[in-house]
């Protein structure tokens, strides 16, 4: 018996070497993260089914939040007549390489040799569709056929040197966001850190689609180089390490903003690089206590996504500095995570967007149970939608009409979970879920707080009664 299973251990070590030397023909890059030849037949099963979706498809906007569907609450009438547009611009920064003349991509997924700055010009919904149709199509969507946007264009600022001293490019990408913020009611950053398989284009219509629904506010986006495999997990993530350098510099540049806060989020393998560059820029100042990064950086919510991040590196070595740079920490997490369940047993280690809370010390529990800036949000429960076009159960935060509407909530306003109508979960005083009832409660709260939201007129198209 034990001589058959060392001969079945050792035909599946072959085949993984095999798979593996596949992957690196295929990306021309070494793997750098091993695949590990208990998980043979899991990673093949799993990679012919995403194989299987990797069909090319059209940017598209998130999902309309549940509390744009409320026909008691009307924010269409409060928008200003210069922002009645269905275009907007994104701000970003990339170390993707320019896309070859005729492409539909503005970048590509190699990587570039220099860092880039510019604006991306986003068109929302249709092409040729007004603002009020573009409203309207907020009571009509559904994640099934989620509604089209493009990038009409771009203004590539050109490359940064990448050097300590401010540039003149990045001053200019500067002044570019204070204008944008001195037409705003809510002059706040937000700085996206995406996943991986997302290209320039679809990254920048999401945050597009995000700007639309927080009072057209100034988004930013670090769009790294990945391709569109499944495979290139095993490349591109561990690779994309090398541009935490970039991202800290990146919040530091928007720290010279007119921005009142600085809000952060990530997604994905994305929320590796967020949190080793919030931690990098914790470090850079020892000597700082809490409130005087806060006065220094402004950094409001750092926010982690379906995060593809050790859950034990996490609470053990980077949530200590996150928590001194910003106001709150809050993680999303789901135990329905495909894609990361498949990533735990690649690295077996549980991640921070499906956690196993077994793997942490005392000392660690007792830090996630009871910091006060800290907030984990339980969503396996949530009913609908968890993901649009990727991974089962991974792209919740944008796919989901809840989910989506509490991270709006959570960036425009400073409200605390239970303001926010969540509910505690277990015996921690961090960890909070959806209740049955959150659609109806959370538009009440809002008329609480801002009764000068109640519509007035019947919406563009029928509603559903509340909830």
């Amino acid at each position: 018996m034990r001589g058959g299973g060392s001969g079945v251990v050792l035909r599946s070590q072959v085949k993984v070497k095999g798979l593996q030397k596949m992957v690196e023909v295929q990306t021309g890059t070494p793997v750098e993260r091993p695949i590990r030849s208990g998980w043979y037949a899991v990673w093949v099963s799993a990679a012919l089914a995403a194989l299987a979706g990797c069909a090319a498809h059209q940017p598209h906007m998130m999902v309309t939040p549940v509390l744009y569907r409320d026909p008691r609450l009307d924010f269409i009438s409060r928008v200003p007549s210069q922002f009645r547009t269905t275009e907007l611009p994104v701000y970003y920064e990339t170390t993707r390489a320019p896309a070859k003349p005729g492409d539909a991509e503005h970048y590509s997924s190699t990587p570039g040799q220099e860092l880039r700055l510019g604006t991306a010009h986003i068109r929302l919904g249709e092409p040729g569709w007004t603002f009020d149709q573009l409203a309207a199509s907020d009571w009509t969507s559904n994640v099934a056929k989620p509604r089209p946007g493009a990038v009409e264009r771009i203004e590539d600022l050109g490359p940064v040197p990448r050097e300590q001293t401010m540039s003149g490019l990045e001053r200019q990408l500067v002044a570019r966001i204070d204008a944008r913020l001195a037409t705003l009611r809510n002059p706040m950053v937000v700085l996206y850190i995406p996943g991986y398989r997302r290209t320039f284009n679809d990254v920048a219509v999401m945050m597009g689609s995000f700007s639309a629904y927080l009072g057209r506010g100034a988004m930013v986006t670090f769009s790294w180089p990945t391709g569109q495999n499944f495979w290139n997990y095993l490349t591109d993530c561990p690779r994309a390490e090398r541009y935490v350098p970039d991202i800290q510099r990146l919040i530091e540049l928007l720290s010279e903003t007119k921005a009142q806060y600085i809000n952060v989020i990530a997604h994905s393998c994305g929320s590796q690089l967020l949190a080793q560059a919030l931690a990098r820029l914790r470090n850079l100042h020892p000597e700082l206590d809490r409130a005087q990064l806060a006065r220094r950086y402004r950094i409001g919510n750092a926010i982690f996504v379906a995060s593809d991040v050790e859950l034990k590196t996490f609470a053990r070595d980077l949530m200590p500095p996150i928590m001194d740079l910003a106001s709150q920490t809050v993680v999303y997490y789901s135990r329905e995570d495909t894609a990361l369940w498949f990533s735990s047993l690649l690295a077996s280690a549980s991640r921070l967007g499906r956690p196993n809370v077994a793997e942490l010390s005392a000392t660690e529990l007792e830090r996630v149970a009871t910091a006060p800036r800290f907030q984990g949000i339980n969503v396996t429960d949530v009913r609908g939608a968890h993901e649009m076009s990727g991974i089962e159960g991974h792209g919740y935060w944008y796919a989901n009409e809840w989910i989506a509407s509490d991270v709006l909530v959570l960036l425009r306003f400073p409200f605390a979970p239970e303001q926010r109508c969540l509910v505690p979960t277990g015996r921690a005083n961090t960890l909070w879920k959806f209740p049955d009832d959150y659609p109806d409660c959370i538009a009440k709260r809002m008329l609480e707080i801002y009764p000068e939201l109640r519509r007035t007129a019947a919406p563009p198209v029928a509603g559903s009664p509340p909830r």
